[in-house]
């Protein structure tokens, strides 16, 4: 019988590895080593087992010892019970979606998500916005291995890619367009800068006095005081001979723009008039090319480039950063 080589051809997908960075409460804590301990305490995948309000339930289905590299975690998110939609194949001007129910001792994988933990250093591949997937799973892990609740004080980080930071630094920045949450961001808290929270919070603590300085020549800003709900780009810039201690403060709050887990609605435009800077591009994070399994990759393989990739992390610098 001809075996044709096409039949060995699996699919692949290309999948983001991010890093992002453990940032406790208490500056003790270790992740990698408070991973190790609450899964140690589980012998089963049903132990590990998290289920939310929703029905919605995520689950750690297995793990690898990475040794000095770290250790790495595989999780899967189902809905207990729920089918799995089926198309037929069979041309037809017209087909329904039916459903197939999940066989008993078994559920139908929803979404999964892989991480690489090396002290509180982290790999993550599928892990939702804000990496808030796998911060979510392990708090809840923490709270049913019996931890103290300094355990799960703590968020996973992103970190601004040091190329970025380096172009800030050297260009400068010439303005910023945001998206403003006007029920957030009141005239009163932008404009005259009392009270607000948030994104402006951070405006007010990296610009000082220069805040003003910059906002007053502003309309966009300006228009804050008419508006009522919604959102507006707002743009925060310097004018042409403006004081170096506005354009000092501009590229300061650049910084933590790219830097701020909240900022996501952004775009950063430099002084050389050509290269602006957005959220996609910010955070430190890697393409890879892995093969499908069911609906998902295959997670050894995903292992292994998450190894790879904290690897290279580890030779340029970054995990030191």
């Amino acid at each position: 019988m001809a075996i044709h080589k096409e039949q060995f051809n699996l699919a692949r997908q290309t999948k983001t590895l991010e890093y992002r960075r453990a940032r406790f409460l208490d500056d003790g804590q270790n992740l990698e080593a408070l991973v190790r301990q609450a899964w140690g305490q589980f012998g089963t995948q049903a132990e590990r087992t998290i289920t939310f309000s929703d029905d919605r339930s995520s689950c750690g289905l297995r793990a690898r010892d990475c040794n000095a590299n770290g250790f790495a975690v595989h999780c899967g998110r189902y809905t207990d019970g729920q089918g799995v939609g089926t198309i037929p194949t069979v041309p037809a001007p017209e087909v329904e979606v039916g459903e197939r129910p999940p066989e008993p001792g078994e559920n139908f994988l929803n979404s999964d998500l892989m991480a690489l933990i090396s002290g509180n250093h982290v790999i993550c591949m599928n892990c939702g916005r804000n990496a808030g997937s796998l911060r979510i799973y392990l708090q809840q892990l923490f709270r049913k291995a019996g931890m103290p609740d300094e355990s799960r004080q703590f968020e996973l980080v992103r970190i601004g890619s040091p190329d970025k930071l380096a172009i800030i630094e050297a260009v400068g920045v010439k303005s910023i367009d945001l998206e403003v949450d006007i029920s957030e961001a009141t005239a009163f808290e932008v404009v005259e800068g009392d009270g607000g929270g948030g994104i402006w919070q951070s405006i007010k603590q990296n610009f000082g006095n220069a805040l003003a300085a910059v906002t007053a020549r502003d309309e966009s800003v300006e228009q804050l005081r008419t508006a009522e709900r919604g959102t507006m780009k707002v743009s925060i810039n310097v004018p042409k001979g403006d004081l170096d201690a506005a354009k000092h403060g501009l590229d300061d709050f650049a910084e933590e723009v790219v830097e701020d887990e909240e900022s996501d609605a952004f775009t950063i435009h430099l002084r050389d008039g050509r290269t602006t800077i957005k959220p996609n591009e910010v955070s430190v994070r890697k393409q890879v090319k892995l093969e499908t399994a069911a609906n998902s990759v295959s997670v050894f393989q995903a292992w292994d480039a998450m190894e790879t990739y904290m690897g290279e992390l580890n030779e340029n610098g970054q995990i030191e950063a």
